[in-house]
């Protein structure tokens, strides 16, 4: 049984390191970021979208932060909207600025019914945050 176990963890350790679907998460992470850089530098000066969209990405990866905030800042100095309003709540609450990230989060709001948009995603994250 001792000898199976052994096997099993030796043919596992194998696969691992040969396979290369296995390979090191941060390889594929960086060169999403890469090309996150390259979109912002491709940008227009009033693609707000370019700025926010990699924003919100980095967010996603909790990887990039401090360029992440950067870019979130450019895209709301360009047009100021819920899109990117949001996104910065998001980045905030991310940091734990809780109280930072609702107020961003009651901009976004405002912005977005002042378009029509629909803000109960973000109505939601208010009252997600305002619990803890």
């Amino acid at each position: 049984m001792k000898s199976l176990k052994q096997l099993l963890v030796l043919a596992l350790f194998a696969i691992i390191t040969v396979n290369p679907s296995f390979a090191n998460p941060t390889d594929n992470e960086d060169n999403e970021i890469d090309k996150l850089r390259a979109a912002v530098e491709n940008a227009t000066a009033t693609d707000w979208e370019a700025y926010a969209d990699a924003a919100d990405r980095c967010i996603e990866l909790k990887a990039n932060l401090s360029e992440a905030y950067v870019w979130i800042e450019k895209s709301i100095a360009i047009n100021a909207n819920a899109e990117n309003l949001e996104i910065k709540g998001d980045y905030l609450a991310l940091n734990g600025a809780d109280d930072m990230a609702i107020e961003t989060y009651n901009k976004a709001i405002l912005a977005g019914m002042l378009a029509g948009e629909d803000v109960s995603k973000i109505q939601k994250k208010v009252l997600k945050l305002s619990r803890r």
